[in-house]
């Protein structure tokens, strides 16, 4: 086994992007991405940077939504505006105008501050303008305490086919610890609202180990679960990011610190998830994710498993083009001001990665299933999984953290637990040890800078074994 475990509240590869400094390397970036050649499949994200409250320990960047109900309705007007604009002037290049769009995902921030209005104007634009699959699959992220029946209605009877909810914990005293915006009883009340409507595929995001979570407010929320008829659950270990508010007030002792991420009870909840799981019919089908069969999330599927081209809009929201990531700044009025101008929103970007590099993502995206394809690797890379990764295939066997069947590799259950090692076993030599790349991280994308910190480790570090 590894002598220190990974954690990572998510993976992105490569690790490491740029600030693109000028207009000649503005202009080399768009040359790369090949836009004027036909796309096949892609998924796209749509970021919503707004929150009507900052939760204490989160390190992403958001706008607060002003009180004044006039001027934040003048302000998401003007930001919808620009993302209509943004999409269409995407959809106008061949690769996007002609490719297949396989799946949707409106996060942020909150997806759900969106009124009627501005959801009819962007989901207009994605169906007249794109090429939607037929299966397409296309997410509201968003709070409880956004929707009303008007709401749930409007989106029960359009596009969207998903939502996905931030509940956390349907304990009252334990969302007050971690200052969520809305209370319990919002999320029970918002789901069987949305599910009256006709919506049936709801996934909740919840959280465990937060500062005075017990096992008694584990065993709680999965009763309440269990009433709600959940098709899809996504679990997180609670992170206390550094600098963050939860930091400070962990620090100052108002706030009680959160359990070892090794501690006897943290393991207990994450059994006490995987048996909620078995019991409710669910399996976990990803790294964090169990789903009903017939509800595993599209969206990833496409993303991580095919790992197809991505198209992100809006500040903090990240690209995959033509082997290529770019991010865009975290900088709401520099983004409708670059869509407005009709320049390029593209700030940050990757190296383009090469074939090997290419392959090494694919076999880090796909481990997030606990397996790869031997059949599915060949069709893609026309290579034999074995004889591209033969040392570190082997070494993983020898260490029973994978088996070898006659179609996958599979990750054994005590690999299971080792998962975000085994992940960085297919990080390219060149990504570690990347001093250049910290000194891009406050300007680079905020999602980002986790897998910078990673990237600037010693290989070693991570991947030595005991």
């Amino acid at each position: 086994m590894y002598k220190n475990r990974c954690y990572m509240p998510f993976i992105l590869y490569p690790p490491d992007m740029y600030d693109v400094p000028d207009a000649k390397a503005d202009s080399q970036l768009i040359q790369s991405l090949d836009l004027d050649s036909d796309g096949t499949d892609f998924v796209m994200y749509l970021s919503i940077p707004y929150c009507r409250v900052c939760c204490k320990a989160c390190p992403y960047f958001v706008d607060l939504l002003p009180m004044n109900n006039g001027k934040t309705q003048q302000l998401l007007d003007r930001y919808v505006d620009a993302l209509v604009l943004d999409l269409k002037r995407h959809a106008a290049t061949r690769r996007w105008g002609n490719a297949r769009l396989r799946g949707v995902y409106i996060g942020g921030g909150t997806g759900s501050l969106l009124e009627i209005s501005h959801l009819d104007k962007i989901l207009s634009t994605l169906s007249r303008y794109f090429r939607l699959a037929d299966d397409c699959e296309i997410t509201l992220e968003g709070n409880a305490k956004d929707f009303d029946k008007e709401k749930a209605i409007f989106v029960a009877n359009s596009i969207i086919n998903r939502i996905s909810l931030g509940a956390q914990s349907f304990q009252p005293e334990v969302l007050q610890i971690v200052g969520s915006p809305h209370k319990a009883q919002q999320t029970i009340d918002a789901i069987r609202m949305l599910q009256d409507a006709g919506i049936k595929h709801i996934q909740l995001d919840m959280m465990y180990n937060m500062p005075g979570h017990t096992l008694e407010h584990w065993e709680k929320d999965f009763k309440v679960l269990h009433e709600l008829d959940i098709k899809h659950l996504t679990t997180y270990l609670y992170r206390v990011t550094p600098g963050t508010r939860q930091e400070s007030l962990i620090k100052a002792g108002k706030v009680a610190p959160v359990a070892d991420a090794e501690s006897a009870i943290v393991k207990q909840m994450q059994t006490m998830i995987r048996q909620f799981a078995a019991d409710a019919g669910m399996h976990n089908y990803m790294y964090e994710h169990y789903a009903l069969p017939g509800y595993e999330s599209k969206y990833n599927h496409w993303t991580m498993k095919e790992c197809v081209d991505a198209l992100g809009f809006g500040p903090g929201a990240y690209s995959f083009i033509n082997q290529r990531r770019t991010g865009i700044s975290k900088d709401v009025e520099r983004y409708i001001n670059a869509v407005t101008n009709g320049d390029n929103t593209f700030t940050t970007a990757s190296i383009q990665l090469t074939p090997k590099l290419s392959k090494q993502r694919y076999m880090i995206f796909n481990l997030l299933y606990y397996r790869i394809d031997k059949a599915h690797y060949r069709q893609a890379w026309k290579t034999e999984c074995y004889d591209d990764f033969k040392s570190i295939i082997d070494g993983l066997i020898r260490d029973n953290l994978m088996q070898d069947t006659e179609t996958e590799f599979i990750v054994t259950e005590p690999g299971k637990s080792w998962l975000q090692n085994i992940m960085l076993e297919f990080f390219d030599d060149s990504m570690w040890e990347n001093s250049q790349a910290l000194k891009q991280q406050q300007s680079s994308w905020a999602m980002n800078n986790h897998m910078i910190d990673i990237g600037a480790s010693k290989k070693e570090f991570w991947l030595a074994r005991m």
